[in-house]
């Protein structure tokens, strides 16, 4: 009886349905155009959990260029992705849809890679500023064409890693996201450069990014062009803010989303071109970041006024203390008479306010200038508030020769 009910729970247990909540996820490895299978390349799962990256997997195609992931936890909390690698180009596939799914079929297309730089240019490139209380929020997307049978990967900055998608930033930009055709790991972002380590493959892909830019009286989202623009199309959801450019015109407004965009746009510009967008009308005031700034030497004043104040006092009751003393005790030398102040000229003392002053403007500007390295102002904030705190600083110091001003 024991061995006849050890076989009966094998044959359940054989014939029993997956595990609930587990998930499958299966594809092959194709290639080119034409889709070919392909064997030997290594396909790589992702799990991502909001910001956090869960243990993965990694499987080989097979003769077929099969691949299967299985025993996957079905958590709608989770997203999964595909990776691969093949000759130097990364390719990733997701998020997938799972939802609700036990069974999910995702292929992975690769393409032999080459450098026809002439085959590739960007069929539209679009900028979507909308204005927030911190700043323009921007949203660009670009279509590439790719025209050959390859895909594209040239060269990135500085020649140190190879790129496909490639694109001048405007300065000063924050909060930067890769989109649609890039992740965190693929996009970097040095200076005003951007790039991707994906490559471009054949025919139209998009691809899209997000950052923002801190308000200020003249905002600049200039661009440099490493793919020949078919168009190239900025448009502002606040009817104040205008754009200057010589490259772009108005082309009047546009309804989209609810919102009406005025319109400025550009038509077929060549590769190594700068497209020069300014953003004016926000006004000077309109960043908040420049109010401590603008205080700081008005509270600074009132501090060492205060001090000077204190110490004037403070000198004055040692005086009256030192004559009280004098005339406690006659015997006491006097000091030396003092000569009328027409008569002498008083240095100023090593920790004069003027000093003081000095010191605090000088820390002003270089923190100022820090600001502007790490992107926290725009070049025309920082020049109006260094040029300010300039002024007052050569003020102080008209009678300090010694003191050097950058």
């Amino acid at each position: 009886m024991r061995a006849l009910a050890v076989l009966a729970i094998g044959a359940v247990l054989l014939t029993a349905p997956p595990t609930a909540g587990a998930l499958t996820v299966s594809g092959r490895v194709v290639k080119g155009t034409g889709r070919v299978p392909t064997a030997g390349i290594p396909v790589a799962l992702h799990m991502v959990r909001e910001s956090q990256e869960l243990p993965g997997k990694t499987v080989t195609s097979g003769p077929d260029g099969a691949f299967r992931f299985t025993g996957l936890p079905a958590d709608p909390g989770v997203e999964h992705y595909l990776s691969t690698e093949y000759e130097g180009a990364f390719y990733t596939e997701g998020p997938i849809d799972v939802a609700g799914k036990q069974t999910v079929t995702q292929d992975i297309q690769v393409f032999d890679v080459g450098r026809e730089f002439d085959a590739i240019h960007v069929l539209n490139h679009h900028i979507i500023v909308e204005r927030k209380q911190d700043g323009l929020h921007v949203t660009e997307v670009m279509v590439f064409q790719n025209g050959a049978s390859t895909a594209f990967l040239g060269v990135g900055v500085n020649h140190a890693q190879p790129s496909g998608a490639r694109v001048g930033l405007p300065a000063s930009i924050k909060d930067f996201h890769a989109g649609i055709g890039g992740d965190e790991q693929t996009v970097q972002v040095q200076g005003r450069e951007m790039t991707s380590l994906r490559p471009i493959p054949p025919g139209q892909r998009p691809f899209s990014f997000t950052y923002h830019v801190p308000l200020s009286g003249r905002m600049d989202l200039s661009h440099r062009l490493y793919f020949p623009t078919h168009t190239f199309v900025v448009m502002l959801d606040d009817p104040t803010l205008r754009v200057e450019s010589m490259t772009l015109k108005s082309g009047g407004t546009r309804e989209q989303g609810g919102k009406t965009y005025s319109l400025y746009s550009g038509s077929d510009l060549a590769v190594g071109g700068e497209v020069d967008i300014r953003v004016n009308g926000a006004g000077f005031f309109s960043n908040p970041t420049i109010y401590p700034w603008l205080a700081a030497p008005a509270v600074m004043a009132v501090v060492f006024i205060f001090a000077a104040r204190r110490g004037r006092k403070s000198r004055a009751a040692a005086a009256a203390a030192a004559a009280t003393a004098g005339a406690a005790h006659p015997a006491t030398p006097m000091p030396t008479p003092i000569r009328p102040a027409a008569a002498r000229r008083v240095p100023a003392s090593p920790a004069s306010g003027a000093d003081d002053f000095a010191q605090v403007y000088l820390y002003l500007i270089a923190a100022l200038d820090q600001g502007l390295e790490r992107g926290e102002f725009s070049e025309e904030s920082h020049a109006l508030i260094r040029g300010n705190l300039k002024r007052r600083l050569e003020t102080i110091l008209a009678d300090e020769p010694r003191a050097g001003i950058r």
